[in-house]
Parts: structure tokens; C-alpha cells; sequence
């Protein structure tokens, strides 16, 4: 689980932004907790609402997560630089490395994970956890300006023989100056690391406004429970929608991926023999998905919906053909299959993307209600859609603004900060400016005013 997470000096946020999921002591919906494994006492947050107006920084933390998850597990190659942005609006910032941290949860023990870093080098990082009570050092590196790498491990990471302290050094000596020290020692089967590293790579699960949590079609044909949850829910939520099939097709490139450059075909059923999934876009604009078929060739899956009409008669319609809103429903209805099954932080951008406000309201309460008290997962979404910020539907501290000083740098907050009265409607405070995070409107030159300002008397 995230517990917190940290960044300074990158695009928006000159100075650090630490966004947290350790819950206040409010005791308002018990429900939305999750305890301590890690022998610690802090309560952690089931769910976290980010607002603020366009450009004021909710996208960019997110982006500042999927960046120093990306570095983490994919690297960067030697000479390459590093993926980190500065802000640019003062000089002193501009030429100053960026910082990234991370508090996190799993498997009962607590890890402190950061780094900082500019486009050339990775000047520090640190692996601090807490395996009981007691927190013990990892590692600690430092790259100095010739590029050269120091690593300084702890018994946690080193153990107690010679043996295993030489083959640590063995692997700093090969950690380059632009590539993280835990990218390089899990590559090098560094045992110890290896819970961490699964963190970021299966449970973080980073969102953009446009991407798809995972290929609907191919879940949808392997698992026919998952089918009936996602058709259940989608007549629920009044789509109209009364059932979902899949449709298997051998793939034929020349009819469902005409003028398909050679080099792109051949990265493709690469892919496929690999055991991956490929989801692509023809130029059609229809969605599917490719994957191994049972005599291992190429399979091709669509997702089609079923809709009843007049007198009990029906029919079924292409995933393309539903309207930009239902897809977007049915593109993040698979977190609320997961809740019970596996250990997931989602972070997405944008969930109220398309959606009506009820339909954004139902899938946040869903997931709420979805998760017991043995599950651990979290959901952590920007939002625009006010009808969430609904303390009868979210806590305080689950409440977080972003917003923009005069010199275009962002500050993070939570509601839990400000002094709020109990029964203030939350949404109508926040669209009157009570809590910052909202767009400064001015009127176009010569505009006539309007509202209050256009009564003139008499």
C-alpha cells in the first residue's frame, strides 16, 4: 500500500509535494481504513480525491509517479539521459536535480524509497525499511560529478558473509551513473530487493486520462465471471446494455491491418509468441485485441455489447459503436472485478473522464463498498466532477487541492488542513474559492458584465 509519496523540483512543484495516505485522527468512515502490517500504528486510506483547476498540477503528480515508476523498472540506456523534468521558472531550480520518495506498505514491511536525480546522473538514492519495529538501512548511493558510483549497503541488503558484500560491490562497480542502483541490482538477482521491485511493477498501477487498465477482450474471453460482473454493473449503471460477448477471428492483416509496415508486423507476432497481449487500433477505429490462439497462431478478439429494443427483439453493437462515456465505464470497470482478488494502488487521471457525475459517484461507492477488511487495495483519482466532494461519500484527509502561486508553482493539500465546520457542503465551498484549486476567471476586454455585477439599480 502507498503510504506517502514525495516530489520537489519537478515540472510544476519548485518545492516538495507530499501527497499522503496515513490517515488523521477523524474517526468518520471507519470503513475507508486499512491497518498497519508492518507493526506500526499508522491507519492507511483506502481512497484519495486530487482537484484542481486545469494546468494547476493534478495530472503532473501523477506524471511524477509514472516517471519514477518507469525509471525504476525500465532503466535507461548508457548515454541516455535521464527521464526528469525541473521546474524551469527560476534559474536555481532549473539546474538543481529533481527529487522523487516513496513510503509504502507491503508484504508486513515498511520501505522509505527515493532518489534525485538530473537529466545526466542519479546523484543520491536510498532504501530505508522496516521489517518490525526497528527501521534498517538498505543502501545508500551517491554518484559524485566524474560520474563515479558509491554504494553504501546495510546488513538488511549485505547480510552478515564476505560473500555476499563482495558480490554487492561487484554489482555498484556496475551501476552506471544515469541508471538506478535498484533497476541495476534486481537485474542482478538481488534477492532482497526483489519486494520492492514487485511493488512498482504489480501493484502501482498508474492511469492516464486516455490509457485502458488492461485489454478488455482477452479477459473477457478467458474469464466468464469477469464478463457477467462487467454486464451486471453496465445494466446498473442504465447504459442500456443487457449483456457483453466476445468474437474470436484468425488474424488476416491484409483485411484487419491493411498497409501494416513489415517492421510492425514482425514486432507484433514477436509479441504474441511471447505470451503477449497486443491491443491495437485499425484505421477503421475499431478496437481488438491479438494473442495466441490455440494452434498458435494470431487470434484476433472483439468486444461486442448486446442491447434489447422493441418487442423483446435485440442486437449487438461493437465496442466502438457505445458512446465515448460507456467506453470509458467499461475501460476502469476491471479495478472493481480486482478489489478482492489481488493487492492494486491504482492512481488514475481523470476518472470522471466522459462519465455523468452519478456514474462517477456509483463507481468510487462501488469500490468502497467492494473492499473488506482483509483487502488492500487503493484508489487515487483526479477529479473535476464536484458531486464527489461529498464528506458523506469521502473523509477529509481523502480530500487533496492543487493549486498555483503567481509565479506558476504548485502547492499540494489536503481538507483535513483547513478549518472546515461539519456540516459545510464541501462542493459548494469549493466551487465559491473557499479552498483554493480553482480556475481565476477574468472577463474578455469589453465584455458586458454579467450576474451581480450587471445590476445597476433603480
Amino acid at each position: 500500500m502507498l503510504l506517502q509519496f514525495a516530489v520537489e523540483n519537478f515540472a510544476c512543484f519548485a518545492d516538495e509535494a507530499l501527497f499522503s495516505m496515513v490517515a488523521s485522527v477523524d474517526d468518520e468512515h471507519p470503513g475507508h481504513l486499512v491497518q498497519s502490517e508492518a507493526g506500526r500504528k499508522p491507519r492507511i486510506l483506502r481512497t484519495a480525491a486530487l482537484y484542481g483547476a486545469n494546468g494547476h498540477g493534478k495530472t503532473k503528480l501523477v506524471e511524477a509517479m509514472r516517471l519514477a515508476q518507469r525509471f525504476i523498472l525500465k532503466g535507461v540506456r548508457s548515454g541516455q539521459a535521464t527521464p526528469v523534468s525541473p521546474f524551469r521558472l527560476n534559474a536555481e531550480s532549473a539546474a538543481s536535480p529533481t527529487r522523487f520518495e516513496f513510503v509504502i506498505e507491503y508484504q508486513g514491511v515498511e520501505y522509505v524509497y527515493g532518489f534525485l536525480a538530473d537529466d545526466r546522473r542519479v546523484h543520491e538514492e536510498w532504501l530505508f525499511g522496516r521489517p518490525n519495529v526497528r527501521e534498517v538501512r538498505y543502501f545508500e548511493r551517491v554518484t559524485d560529478a566524474a560520474g563515479k558510483v558509491k554504494v553504501e549497503t546495510g546488513p538488511a541488503l549485505s547480510g552478515r558473509t564476505k560473500k555476499q558484500r563482495q558480490f554487492l560491490e561487484f554489482v555498484a562497480q556496475g551501476a552506471r551513473a544515469n541508471q538506478l542502483f535498484l533497476t541495476e541490482a534486481v537485474d542482478r538477482n538481488v534477492e532482497a530487493l526483489q519486494p520492492l521491485y514487485e511493488w512498482f511493477d504489480e501493484v502501482l498501477t498508474v492511469i492516464s486520462a486516455t490509457g485502458r487498465y488492461q485489454p478488455l477482450e482477452v479477459r473477457a474471453y478467458q474469464e466468464k465471471e469477469f464478463l457477467a460482473f462487467i454486464a451486471d454493473f453496465l445494466s446498473r449503471a442504465g447504459t442500456g446494455i443487457e449483456g457483453l460477448e466476445t468474437v474470436q477471428e484468425d488474424l488476416d492483416y491484409d483485411q484487419h491491418l491493411p498497409k501494416l509496415p513489415d517492421d510492425m508486423r514482425e514486432q507484433i507476432e514477436a509479441d504474441i509468441a511471447s505470451g503477449r497481449i497486443v491491443t491495437l487500433m485499425n484505421q477503421g477505429g475499431s478496437t481488438f485485441s491479438l494473442c495466441s490462439g490455440g494452434n498458435g497462431q494470431p487470434m484476433l478478439l472483439r468486444l461486442r455489447t448486446r442491447h434489447g429494443g422493441r418487442d423483446g427483439a435485440s442486437a449487438t453493437f461493437d465496442f466502438e459503436e457505445e458512446s465515448a462515456g460507456t467506453q470509458r465505464l467499461m475501460e476502469i470497470l476491471p479495478m472493481l472485478a480486482d478489489v478482492r482478488t489481488r493487492e492494486k494502488v491504482y492512481v488514475i487521471d481523470e476518472l470522471d473522464r466522459k462519465l455523468h457525475p452519478l456514474l462517477s459517484r456509483l463507481f468510487v461507492s462501488t469500490y468502497l463498498e467492494q473492499c473488506g477488511e482483509e483487502e488492500r487495495g487503493q484508489l487515487v483519482f483526479t477529479s473535476h466532477d464536484d458531486n464527489l466532494l461529498d464528506l458523506d461519500l469521502l473523509r477529509r484527509d481523502e480530500i487533496w487541492f492543487l493549486e498555483k502561486d503567481r509565479f506558476g508553482a504548485s502547492r499540494l493539500y489536503s481538507l483535513s488542513d483547513l478549518r472546515v465546520r461539519p456540516d459545510l457542503k464541501i462542493n459548494k465551498g469549493y466551487l465559491a474559492g473557499r479552498f483554493g484549486g480553482i480556475p481565476k476567471l477574468r472577463r474578455l476586454s469589453g465584455e458586458r458584465p454579467c450576474g451581480d455585477e450587471a445590476h445597476t439599480g433603480g
